[in-house]
């Protein structure tokens, strides 16, 4: 394809949905297409992250692992989960690009399905890690998949509104799917008279059935066949070279460093949040399918309060010089995750205005490290640069879940969120460092004007 044709391509589209939200697709793109699209990205971290939320329960019902030894466990089954992350995600993504993306994104849910049908089937905790290192599989595909489907079906005047609108299905299913499902552990409780082990393979068997229901959706509805390469594609460490001689600019280096705490943020949540709050629970002298669900149910609601200060905070960041949004993102999670450390009584009324906090500091951090570097990053090379911001943010899942779980096991399970607060100080710091030293080239225009 030529570069005219290929420029063609990326402006020549059709609209789709509300006239309000200005979004074109590919004239190949079915409207049946889209549908399967914006279905697969509703349940797409939903059927990701149940698998830690239903941990807790696990460990202490199923498994019968010691309190003092489950934070431990936990980072242990996340750090093995993203080496495997990070060895097949570029195969998935390469051979997406021969044979399409339809039946690896519909794989990757049909594994979610096996996943967690054989998860409550563990009897022992290296059952559970080979189970938890085969739903990786499903994690790498799902993870590359879903950007890949969204940017081949959107066009260029558009690609932005529809990412944003993807990512707020993504969201939007995590609260309205994992809220049935904390819901349907005291029913299965009820069914089973009190059975832990019942209940539990009754509990994971439910998304197992979701599932499979939406890997057959993905595919029957995405469409089919490899996208069409505008370029060959580069050896892989061709394309680091170019990630790492960009760091050059101090700004997309800090860039780099913001992705490993950012997902640190993320990864501490969903590893060690609900871990903790059941363990808080149990302490207290609630049985443990109580204890989970109402951990879960505060899981839940930062995702809420996360999605809910979105789009205020899109308006805040789109107004400010990128690293200075940076700086406030981090001032925010460090206050959210000092906050937990704080509370005398996680368990009380204190935590719902932290769950706020929480929220407004995980999103603020995530969204803020992707801002700056898609305005940082060239245009020639941009891939390669954001692939290797995104593996810089895997090196900070690996970091979170390993030493997280580590400290826990010897300053209790309070001190992971300790770790990522004292990360985010320190990503504060350098942000307002770099601010000084290298501010944005729209902020020395207006200097000079």
């Amino acid at each position: 394809m030529t570069e005219s044709t290929a420029t063609l391509a990326a402006v020549s589209g059709r609209p789709y949905g509300p006239s309000k939200l200005k979004l074109s697709i590919g004239k190949d793109i079915t409207n049946g297409n889209m549908l399967t699209l914006l279905f697969g990205s509703f349940f797409g971290i939903a059927m990701m992250g149940f698998v830690n939320a239903s941990q807790p329960y696990l460990f202490t019902e199923v498994l019968n692992v010691p309190l003092e030894e489950q934070a431990a466990l936990a980072g242990n089954l996340t750090f093995l989960s993203e080496i495997v992350v990070i060895l097949t995600i570029g195969i998935a993504g390469a051979l997406s690009d021969k044979i399409g993306r339809k039946p690896l994104w519909a794989a990757a849910f049909f594994i979610f399905c096996i996943g967690y049908f054989l998860y409550p089937l563990a009897e022992s905790v290296e059952q559970l890690t080979i189970f938890r290192m085969f739903f990786a599989l499903g994690l790498a595909m799902n993870t590359a998949m879903l950007p890949s489907v969204i940017n081949d079906y959107a066009v260029d005047e558009s690609r932005g509104r529809m990412i944003a609108v993807c990512f707020m299905l993504n969201g939007l299913g995590f609260i309205l799917l994992l809220t049935p499902l904390r819901l349907l552990l005291p029913v299965f409780e009820g069914l089973t008279d009190g059975d832990p082990v019942m209940a539990a393979r009754l509990w994971l068997w439910t998304p197992s059935v979701v599932c499979l229901i939406v890997s057959t959706v993905l595919l029957i509805g995405l469409k089919a066949g490899a996208p069409a390469q505008l370029d060959k594609r580069e050896p892989m460490l061709a394309t680091l070279k170019v990630g790492v001689a960009a760091a050059k600019n101090i700004r997309i280096a800090f860039a780099y460093f913001t992705a490993i705490v950012a997902r640190g943020d993320m990864a501490v949540l969903s590893t060690f949040f609900v871990l903790w709050l059941t363990q808080e629970g149990i302490a207290a002298g609630m049985p443990v399918g109580e204890a989970a669900g109402n951990a879960l149910k505060f899981y839940i609601l930062i995702q809420v309060f996360a999605l809910c200060w979105l789009p205020i905070l899109g308006m805040i960041l789109d107004r400010i010089d990128r690293v200075a949004g940076v700086a406030l993102a981090m001032l925010l999670a460090a206050l959210g995750y000092t906050s937990l450390y704080m509370l005398d009584d996680p368990l009380g009324p204190k935590m719902w205005f932290v769950a706020v906090l929480v929220g407004m500091g995980e999103m603020s951090a995530n969204l803020a490290s992707l801002t700056l570097i898609g305005s940082e990053a060239p245009v020639k090379g941009r891939g390669a640069v954001i692939g290797l911001f995104s593996l810089c943010g895997a090196i900070g899942i690996l970091l979170i879940a390993k030493f997280g779980g580590m400290l826990s096991g010897t300053y209790g399970n309070i001190a992971p969120f300790v770790l990522i607060a004292g990360a985010n100080v320190a990503v504060l710091v350098a942000a307002l460092i770099v601010w000084k030293i290298a501010p944005s080239k729209q902020t020395e225009k207006a200097k000079l004007a």
